[in-house]
C-alpha cells in the first residue's frame, strides 16, 4: 500500500511538473490616449482657431453636389485644398476638415436632416485624397447637431 502512495505522489508530482513547464503567462498591454488631450491635437486646435475654411464649408454643405456643374464643383474643391494644404504643412489638415463640418453643420442649424449630415460627413471622409494631404484618413465622429 505504501507503495502505491509512493507512486501516486510521485505521478501527481510529475504531472504538476509537467503541467508548470507548459504554462506560461501572457501579459497584454493596451495603450489609449484622448486625442484631445495629445499635443498635436492642441497645436492644430491653436491653428484652425478662428479660421473659417469658407471654401471647404461651401464644399460640404452643397445639397446636390452631383447636379453642380463641373466648373462649380472644381472651383470648390480647389479654393478648399489650397485652404487644407495651408494647414497641413503644420499637419493639422484633419483638424480643419473637422472645423469646417462643425461650421457647415452649425449653419445649417436644424433644418438639416440626418441625410444631409451623412454627406457632409461623406465628402469630408474624400477631401484628405481630394487634396493630397499628408494625412490620408481623417477619423470623424458623426455629429448631429
Amino acid at each position: 500500500m505504501a507503495i502505491k502512495a509512493a507512486v501516486a505522489a510521485a505521478l501527481l508530482m510529475a504531472l504538476v511538473a509537467v503541467v508548470s513547464a507548459t504554462t506560461y503567462t501572457t501579459t497584454v498591454t493596451t495603450t489609449s490616449y484622448d486625442e484631445r488631450g495629445s499635443q498635436k491635437y492642441q497645436q492644430c486646435s491653436q491653428k484652425v482657431q478662428g479660421r473659417e475654411f469658407r471654401a471647404c464649408q461651401s464644399f460640404l454643405k452643397q445639397r446636390s453636389y452631383l447636379e453642380m456643374d463641373s466648373g462649380s464643383k472644381q472651383e470648390y474643391v480647389e479654393q478648399c485644398c489650397e485652404q487644407l494644404r495651408d494647414m497641413d504643412q503644420y499637419q493639422c489638415g484633419c483638424e480643419a476638415i473637422k472645423q469646417a463640418v462643425q461650421k457647415a453643420q452649425q449653419q445649417g442649424g436644424s433644418s438639416y436632416q440626418t441625410g444631409q449630415s451623412e454627406k457632409i460627413y461623406e465628402r469630408a471622409r474624400a477631401l484628405p485624397r481630394l487634396c493630397r494631404l499628408s494625412d490620408q484618413q481623417c477619423h470623424f465622429n458623426l455629429v448631429f447637431v
